[in-house]
């Protein structure tokens, strides 16, 4: 993405970028148009220079698994839970049943996008992701 920036970082190739639209002034600080990326982070560097993201450990993994655990699985649970409290009606024990396939599919979800570090690496060499 060219932009107006200036390295600020000779060996990282970090660089400040002009965002908006004065040019005139990027110039009379120095800048000039580059072809800029921003990493992970939304630092800016020199095209080609900005680092990958670290991969995460596998307690970072299994942390943000819990959160979402939490915030996306357990609402069904309680719904599922809410509902065997009811009459077990057919109508009732067919919404049990596809809520809990709804969950099964939102635990697949969290796991295949949030793999721990040895998942990906099997992951990457059998060519799944």
């Amino acid at each position: 993405m060219l932009k107006y920036a200036k390295i600020e970082n000779e060996e990282t190739k970090q660089v400040s970028v002009g965002l908006g639209t004065n040019t005139d002034f990027y110039k009379s600080i120095g800048m000039v148009e580059m072809d800029v990326e921003q990493d992970y982070n939304g630092t800016w560097y020199l095209m080609g220079y900005a680092p990958a993201e670290p991969e995460k450990t596998k307690e970072e993994v299994s942390e943000t698994r819990r959160q979402l655990y939490i915030a996306e699985k357990d609402p069904i649970t309680c719904q599922i839970q809410a509902l065997r409290d009811e009459e077990q009606t057919e109508e009732i024990m067919a919404q049990i049943e596809s809520l809990k396939e709804e969950r099964a599919r939102v635990v697949e979800k969290i796991k295949a996008e949030n793999p721990y570090p040895q998942e990906a690496e099997a992951q990457n060499e059998t060519g799944n992701i």
